[in-house]
């Protein structure tokens, strides 16, 4: 179950990342000079949401670590708060926009913008979900203790992950890499070498656990253990499937740069999804025998190699892994290649014309 959702998380947002991309290039075409193409459309177009640069994810591996060491060394139960109203706040707005593209969807009649007070001019549908996106929230938050409450919390988790996924992109499998290849160590380091630093104490198991108290961090895909007692869930981070969906989020709209509209096509994001779905069936075989001797397994360890291995091969296979992983550059220095050429056949014209 939790290889299904952590699968269905990438693939929706790699679709509606990519309609979202094909709508607001559509839609900018029909606004700005017809002769400008796609590409000046797609730059043009304020909606493109966040692009992780070089720094930020060479950052992240020192980022993600000191966060890991002020959690473990505070445990404080004001944390866990702070923590939990992060997820809360980041569910509500994936929520929002999920329950905003259904009811858009299903009631085209209703998006159409209103006057309310306080909060100015806002589109109608906007009301009902927030509402709806609150109100689910607050479910979870008053029931967390409940035999159900999972479900709830995957349903957040999954939307706040489409939402990421949605908006936040790679430009080029260059950035992807060294996002993926550090992530990858930071699992490694945390799980199978930091232990043995810290006196045999995991500080990831530690934090993953809630400390003494055991507090609940909502960070997590939760399905119950079949066979298991009451409360004992198979767990997968959020992590291990935000950060390999960022990368196929990239193949899909890769695969798609050149169509304007019709059908997308689907030749990297199948085998992309193939490649996630061994990598997490080879996580769960270490989980089995207990490869390392630890309570739990780097995920990224698994599912990197998995992935960002199958790409580049598939990539290389049809010969457009140059493209992939240099992404705009290439086709910048291509155009600037063919203006030089341009530039000096004119002068070379124009010397034999005086002669």
């Amino acid at each position: 179950a939790l290889l299904e959702m952590a699968s269905l998380t990438i693939i929706f947002g790699a679709v509606w990342s990519l309609y979202d991309q094909m709508s607001h290039s559509q839609r900018d075409e029909t606004e700005s000079n017809p002769h400008g193409g796609r590409a000046a459309a797609a730059h043009g177009s304020g909606l493109e949401g966040l692009e992780i640069t070089e720094s930020s994810a060479a950052y992240f591996v020192v980022f993600a670590s000191v966060v890991l060491l002020v959690i473990f060394f505070t445990m404080q139960h004001w944390v866990f708060i702070v923590i939990k109203g992060v997820f809360c706040f980041a569910a509500v707005q994936g929520l929002t926009a999920l329950f905003f593209a259904a009811i858009e969807s299903s009631f085209k009649s209703m998006s159409q913008d209103i006057n309310l007070p306080v909060f100015g001019t806002v589109n109608a549908v906007s009301v009902p979900s927030v509402s709806l996106a609150v109100i689910t929230v607050l479910v979870w938050l008053i029931n967390q203790g409940a035999d159900w409450a999972w479900v709830l919390q995957d349903v957040m988790g999954m939307s706040f992950l489409v939402n990421v996924l949605r908006l936040v992109h790679l430009p080029n499998l260059k950035v992807g890499s060294m996002l993926l290849m550090g992530a990858m160590c930071y699992d490694i380091f945390w799980v199978y070498i930091q232990p043995h630093l810290f006196g045999n104490e995991s500080v990831m198991v530690k934090v993953a656990k809630g400390g003494e108290k055991h507090e609940s961090l909502p960070m997590l895909f939760l399905f119950p253990r079949l066979g298991g007692s009451v409360g004992d869930f198979s767990m997968l981070g959020y992590g291990d499937v935000i950060l390999p969906g960022l990368l196929i989020v990239h193949n899909h709209l890769f695969d798609n740069r050149k169509v304007e509209s019709g059908r997308p096509r689907m030749r990297y994001l199948v085998p992309s999804i193939g490649a996630y779905i061994a990598g997490l069936l080879l996580t769960f075989m270490a989980l089995y025998f207990e490869v390392g001797g630890q309570g739990g397994q780097p995920a990224l360890c698994y599912l990197v190699p998995s992935v960002l291995g199958g790409t580049v091969a598939y990539a290389h296979s049809r010969g457009e892994f140059k493209e992939m992983w240099r992404g705009g550059d290439l086709l910048d220095e291509t155009e600037e290649d063919e203006g030089e050429r341009l530039i000096g056949s004119g002068s070379t014209n124009s010397t034999a014309a005086n002669v």
